[in-house]
């Protein structure tokens, strides 16, 4: 009988390890989660009462341009807040602190000087259900074409034409589109 109780008593004391250790892991993903929306949250508050509007209401591919635009005026908070999906997803995919990604990502923008979009090409947003109906998705996928020029071209040699696939999806900070994936292939 002894013998018993204590295989009961191992079995719910390694059964309780493995519970806390499972709901921890989830736990610190909704804190990550939480600590990624505050960073988007300062940045989305030192915007212009203007710009909050305008990307409120960007369709898909304006947010794309004002993306873009906002690189060319060196409006960082802007661009940032516009991709603040993307940077998200990247720091929830690494082991980079959130306010690295976004400061990294500031610096990367800071060596553009010019953006300049040729083309921004929509791909199919749609599945087909039966063959009839279609359903949309929540997000949607672009081809951008775009001309890019370099501050210093000896420290920043990206140069050139450039085609980016960028998906956007709705944002749970503004509740208009928001870039929330940028690749070089879909």
């Amino acid at each position: 009988m002894v013998f018993f109780k204590r295989t009961v008593l191992y079995f719910l004391i390694f059964f309780a390890f493995i519970v806390v250790g499972c709901s921890s892991k989830s736990n610190n993903s909704v804190i990550k989660e939480k600590g990624n929306n505050s960073i988007a949250q300062k940045y989305f508050n030192m915007l212009t009462k203007e710009d909050k509007i305008k990307i409120s209401n960007a369709s898909p591919e304006e947010i794309i341009n004002i993306y873009y635009n906002s690189i060319n005026n060196k409006n960082y908070n802007l661009a940032v807040v516009c991709a603040s999906n993307f940077l998200n997803n990247a720091a929830n995919k690494s082991s980079e602190d959130i306010s690295y990604v976004y400061n990294e990502h500031i610096e990367y923008l800071k060596n553009i000087k010019r953006i300049d979009i040729k083309s921004i090409e929509v791909y199919p947003d749609t599945i087909k259900k039966n063959d009839s109906e279609s359903v949309e998705k929540p997000s949607k996928l672009y081809c951008v074409y775009y001309m890019q020029k370099s501050n210093d071209i000896k420290k920043f040699p990206e140069e050139g034409y450039f085609t980016r696939f960028i998906t956007v999806s709705k944002s749970p900070l503004y509740g208009g589109w928001c870039i929330s994936y940028i690749a070089s292939s879909p």
